[in-house]
């Protein structure tokens, strides 16, 4: 599970698969197998396509008894054969090297090679990327596939493990390259298949919900091109459409890789299209693209790329609805919304929101919750995110970041509400006030959200959600088990303990939950569901904190599962809002209706492992752990004032926080409801007057380092955030995941030594991009390093003002990667490469690796609130063991730093020389490195 990007093949042992020559004698070990040996054998697509890897002999029910389904997961390998056909040299794209495009993606399978140059599969199915191959005519090709049987993809109950995969090898233009009447087409497609190529928003009685559409293109060429203007054509009466650029340029697309373009769509009033020429939903756009010359720079040829007709579903007021929305990157996403059928009852300034959250490998608008209703829909907004795509990040990271998105961009906008309500009281949502629900990976998501984003939690209720993800499918059975230090383990597994619900289920303590489950649920058993009741009712120190509603014979999914009597009640009883009338409060002596939510649990234990993905509980929001990576807590005692009008004192008890400020809902609270407002505060024996202090979002409390209580004062409070220019903060904390959660810019090397190190550099360039974009539809752009520089300069000042919200991947260390240089010399690390001596260092341990193969995967800090991730090697081999660590999805054991060695081909982790995480100041942690 998840282990196949560490390498750990273990026929790597013996040469690797690429090297073994087909022998149908040849056997080779596996402990999956009679005998512990498994040899060649052969097998044809069937009639739609699918290659189906079959091992009848193998005992898999028997196999699944000692270690459960982490056992069914297995891999082998499959080899063909592909012959490019005789085609046009250059296809007109610009370039003199005779060389054909050809488009190749896998489904279904986490990586392959076409010779000896790997590239990535679509391990889910989304059919949105493809990539591109320039070959010789008439050339013949290796093909080898690994296929991973995924008890996540596949499914963990059916045997034997249903493993099958399918290939498509194209031409991109097979009828050759010219456009309509001898012009030129550039080579570019827009990519019409798969989920989320081209996102549109429905229209609420005549009115677009949301402002941004989204349609990917894809360069499959040899060139760069750049978008220039996008235009309506068939439609133009009715619609106008305006690039969303980030470059006054354009939008450029480096070869062989996609970018999903944000297209800010208007409709222009008043005016109708001849019914013959037009219906309303329907439209087209147009692109204008430059291909660039042969050296990326000068003019180029300019063509013109049309889409096929885009359709805007019509929707009634009431009827859920799609809407689009930028998300935290610029990327145009959509969600689907269910708005109050009477707003008006709503008896305060805003509606609560119910966040429904689909299950892996859903679509929003196939999600069960879909069709939810219940008794308080009248006053409350339904909303389901996308997550970024059907499996997004599991409802981490990312994903987290587009539910906020979603919420605050209908809160703001009220895309698709018509005009004439949105003056009433109760029609805005409010994206702090929530209702989490989910089924399977969308139930955990749910558990996800209370547990660490308590503060924003009204009630939720998962639905057959798993605990974590290593609790569903294990990672005990990995091979690199068996040759990884212990220590080294724990560094590696540490940088998804964040990710772990169980972990946290003390932040639930005040939150109304209840757990659903079937009770011969065989997908995610109901175990899951117990043992996260049973926590929750243990932290609570009450056995009715959290209900569990096991419903008998039931499974995975069942009518009702959402819908009936016992969820309906549930829903009543929570999804609505307390209303108290102050007059004392307000300076004008009138009375002012106002939401009050819960009053804070009198004691509860705040917990946290990663600040960078933690919200706040009872108003504390975590900034930094004194050793990161490690748990901390906070034992907070809300102490009520004996007399009236005192107010009251809290206690806190801090293990391993070094620093932390109050959140701004709790300030706010404190606003609405000056009587919860802190008289004294104690940490850790330390007394802070509080009464007549106004706190501000800036403000924090810090503990000093090196200090005792016995002799100084501990913790101090910090008047303002510049700490955050020089130290590690929540959008800087990492692991190396975190690099997804801002838009992305690929830095390519162009000094490498030697034509083989260039290009397997420009190969992972763009894989990077071809694995953000297809994990999470994420858009970015591909740059050289002299690009870069050009662009924004030498001076980090101005690209931090240019960039601030924007996250670096830097392909080579500072001798083949003039940004790398740059990036990197703006603090010292470490951790360092060194590529003319062919060295990784480790500074304060005095370890240095010289030997062929070696990596390094790092993030570290570019500006005061952005990441630079260095992927670099001593040679290419070291180049490409480090980048198959991109933290492309969920579960991979990335920390913030990570030494790569060659033996990781066959020992997984194992082969790993060193790893581990940054203290608060970007230094070298001992305690937190192998």
């Amino acid at each position: 599970m998840r282990e196949q990007d560490f390498g750990a093949d273990p026929l790597e042992a013996f040469g690797g698969f690429r090297q073994l020559e087909y022998d149908a004698e040849a056997k080779f070990p596996s402990e999956l197998a009679p005998d512990g040996v498994v040899g060649w054998h052969t097998t044809k697509m069937d009639h739609l396509g699918w290659v189906n890897v079959h091992y009848p002999d193998i005992k898999w029910e028997f196999n699944q008894l000692f270690l459960g389904w982490g056992f069914n997961q297995f891999q082998a390998w499959a080899r063909t054969t592909i012959i490019v056909p005789n085609v046009k040299h250059g296809e007109g794209d610009g370039s003199s090297d005779g060389l054909v495009s050809i488009t190749i993606q896998l489904e279904n399978v986490g990586d392959f090679y076409v010779d000896d140059e790997r590239l990535s599969g679509d391990w889910y199915g989304y059919g949105l990327t493809r990539h591109t191959l320039r070959l010789q005519p008439g050339s013949k090709h290796t093909l080898s596939v690994r296929v991973v049987h995924e008890v996540r993809i596949f499914g963990g109950v059916i045997l034997p493990p249903p493993s099958k995969f399918k290939c498509e090898l194209r031409l991109p233009f097979p009828y050759g390259h010219e456009g309509p009447h001898g012009s030129y087409r550039p080579m570019t497609q827009v990519v019409k298949e798969g989920t989320g190529g081209v996102i549109v928003m429905d229209a609420v009685d005549g009115v677009l919900a949301g402002e941004y559409i989204s349609v990917a293109l894809r360069n499959v060429g040899g060139q760069p091109v750049v978008v220039k203007s996008v235009k309506v054509l068939r439609g133009s009466r009715v619609f106008e459409a305006q690039l969303v650029v980030h470059d006054k340029d354009g939008i450029r697309i480096f070869p062989s890789t996609h970018r999903p373009i944000a297209i800010r769509l208007k409709k222009l009033p008043g005016s109708r299209a001849a019914e013959e020429e037009y219906r309303d939903e329907e439209f087209t756009l147009s692109f204008e693209v430059e291909t660039l010359s042969p050296d990326h720079s000068g003019e180029g040829r300019i063509g013109y790329l049309t889409t096929e007709a885009l359709l805007i579903a019509q929707r009634k007021w009431s009827e859920p609805y799609i809407y689009t929305f930028r998300d935290f990157d610029g990327t145009v996403h959509y969600a689907a919304a269910i708005p109050p059928s009477n707003p008006e009852s709503q008896p305060s300034s805003s509606a609560p929101v119910l966040v429904a959250l689909h299950g892996a490998g859903v679509e929003t608008a196939q999600s069960p919750f879909w069709l939810l209703e219940y008794t308080q829909r009248e006053r409350t907004w339904i909303v389901l995110p996308t997550g970024r795509s059907p499996w997004g990040y599991d409802w981490h990271g990312a994903s987290i970041k587009n539910i906020v998105s979603a919420i605050e961009s209908l809160a703001a906008h009220l895309p698709g509400v018509p005009e004439h309500l949105k003056g009433l009281p109760g029609i805005k949502p409010d994206p702090n006030r929530l209702f989490m629900a989910g089924h399977s990976n969308g139930g955990q998501g749910a558990w996800y959200l209370a547990t660490h984003f308590p503060d924003k939690a009204i009630a939720a209720t998962p639905a057959a959600g798993y605990v974590n993800i290593k609790h569903y499918v294990p990672f005990s059975s990995w091979l690199s088990n068996s040759y990884t230090d212990a220590h080294l383990r724990g560094i590696l597994e540490s940088s998804i303990i964040e990710f772990d619900n169980d972990v946290h289920m003390s932040n639930t303590v005040g939150i109304p939950i209840l757990a659903r489950t079937g009770s011969v649920d065989d997908n995610v058993p109901p175990l899951h569901s117990r043992k996260m009741v049973r926590l929750g009712q243990e932290n609570a120190h009450n056995t009715s904190a959290i209900r569990l509603s096991e419903v008998p014979g039931q499974g995975h999914w069942f009518t009702g599962v959402l819908q009936d009597a016992v969820m309906t009640i549930f829903l009543q009883t929570h999804l609505h809002d307390t209303i108290v009338t102050l007059a004392d409060e307000n300076p004008t002596g009138e009375e002012v209706e106002t939401v009050v939510r819960p009053p804070f649990p009198d004691t509860c234990v705040i917990t946290m492992v990663n600040p960078a993905g933690m919200g706040s509980k009872c108003g504390v929001q975590v900034e930094q752990l004194r050793i990161p990576y490690r748990k901390g807590t906070i034992k907070l005692e809300i102490v009520k004032g004996d007399q009236g009008g005192e107010l009251p004192t809290w206690k806190m008890a801090t293990t391993n926080i070094r620093r932390f400020a109050f959140s701004d809902l709790h300030l706010e609270r404190q606003q609405q409801q000056p009587r919860e407002r802190i008289g004294k505060l104690v940490i850790d024996g330390m007394f802070f007057d509080m009464s007549e202090r106004v706190m501000s979002g800036s403000v924090s409390f810090v503990r000093e380092e090196g200090r005792s209580f016995k002799t100084e004062q501990l913790w101090k409070i910090a008047e303002d955030d510049g700490w955050k220019q020089h130290e590690r903060h929540r959008e800087t904390y990492g692991p190396a995941i975190q690099i997804l959660e801002k838009r992305v810019v690929i830095v390519l090397g162009t000094h490498f030594d030697g034509a083989h190190f260039a290009r397997t550099a420009d190969r992972i360039a763009k894989l990077v991009a071809h694995d953000i974009y297809q994990y999470g539809r994420g858009d970015v752009e591909v740059l050289t390093d002299n690009e870069f520089l050009d662009r924004y300069g030498e001076g980090s000042l101005e690209m931090e003002a240019e960039c601030k919200r924007v996250n670096l991947v830097l392909i080579g260390a500072g001798h083949h990667n003039s940004a790398a240089r740059l990036v990197l010399g703006e603090r010292d690390s470490e951790v360092t490469i060194d590529t003319e001596e062919g060295i990784v260092s480790i500074h304060p341990t005095d370890q240095d690796f010289h030997q062929p193969g070696t990596g390094l995967l790092m993030i570290r800090p570019w500006g005061s609130s952005n990441l630079a991730m260095v992927i670099a090697g001593l040679d290419p081999q070291g180049l490409e063991t480090a980048a198959r660590l991109f933290p492309k999805r969920t579960g991979m054991l990335v920390p913030d730093w990570i030494i790569t060695g060659p033996e990781m081909a066959w020992k997984g982790a194992g082969g790993i020389l060193a790893a581990g995480y940054w203290g608060n100041h970007w230094e070298y942690l001992p305690t937190m490195s192998a």
